[in-house]
C-alpha cells in the first residue's frame, strides 16, 4: 500500500528551488512532476448564508486554478468555509492558495477552515488550514507536519524546511509548539509529526481555534 505524506516544493517564484517530495515509497525515475499526481477534487456547496469549498486529495497546480476560480466566483462578502482532507502537495500551488485566502480575508470576506472527524490535513494542507479563521476541527481530526524532500533524490534541505516553518509561524502556529515539533524530530526529515485536534487545542498550538462536535 502506498501511503502519501506530501510536501512538493517549488519556491514561491517557481524557479528558485527544486521540486520537493515526502512520500513513503521508493523514489521513482524520472523524478515526479505535477502531472504524475491526481488533482484533489473540489466541490462547492452554496448555502443561504455561506459557501463551502470542499477540497479532498492532493494539492496540485490544477486544483489551485480551480480553487482560485471557485473562491473568486463567490459573491463579494459571502462567507466561505474551506473544508480540507489532504495529504499535502506542491508548495507553489499551496502558497498561492494561501495568499489568495489571506487576500480575500483582508478584503473583508470571512474565510474559515474546517477538518471533520476521522479525516486528516497533512503537510502543505496545514498551511492552507492556517490561512483561514476561525479554524474548526473535530477532536479526532489529525494534522501532520514534516520536512520537505527533493523529488530527484529524496533529500531534505534546510532552506526549504526553514521557509516552511517560517510560513507556519507567520500564519499563526505558536512558536512554542513549533519548538516542540522540532525537539521531537518533526522537522529533521526523520519523522512525520502527527497530532489530533483535541491535543493541539489542549497544548495551545494555535493550529485549531475551535473544536467541533
Amino acid at each position: 500500500m502506498i501511503v502519501l505524506g506530501l510536501l512538493l516544493a517549488v519556491g514561491s517564484s517557481g524557479a528558485a528551488t527544486a521540486d520537493s517530495l515526502s512520500v513513503n515509497r521508493p523514489n521513482p525515475a524520472p523524478p515526479p512532476v505535477a502531472s504524475d499526481f491526481p488533482d484533489a477534487t473540489l466541490v462547492r456547496v452554496d448555502q443561504v448564508d455561506s459557501t463551502t469549498l470542499r477540497l479532498d486529495g492532493i494539492i496540485t497546480p490544477g486544483v489551485e486554478q480551480r480553487f482560485t476560480d471557485a473562491l473568486r466566483s463567490v459573491p463579494a462578502g459571502q462567507p466561505v468555509v474551506v473544508e480540507l482532507s489532504s495529504p499535502g502537495g506542491f508548495t507553489t500551488a499551496g502558497y498561492r492558495m494561501i495568499d489568495l485566502m489571506l487576500a480575500e480575508r483582508q478584503a473583508g470576506r470571512p474565510v474559515a477552515t474546517r477538518v471533520i472527524g476521522g479525516q486528516s490535513c497533512e503537510s502543505m494542507c496545514v498551511g492552507l488550514y492556517l490561512a483561514g479563521y476561525p479554524r474548526y476541527a473535530a477532536p479526532t481530526a489529525e494534522f501532520m507536519v514534516h520536512a520537505p524532500r527533493l523529488a530527484e533524490n529524496g533529500r531534505m534541505t534546510l532552506r526549504s524546511t526553514d521557509q516552511m516553518v517560517k510560513r507556519l509561524v507567520a500564519l499563526g502556529a505558536a512558536p512554542a509548539w513549533i519548538e516542540r515539533v522540532r525537539a521531537a524530530g518533526g522537522f529533521s526529515g526523520s519523522l512525520d509529526y502527527r497530532d489530533r485536534a483535541d491535543h493541539l487545542a489542549a497544548v495551545g498550538a494555535n493550529i485549531v481555534t475551535h473544536l467541533t462536535r
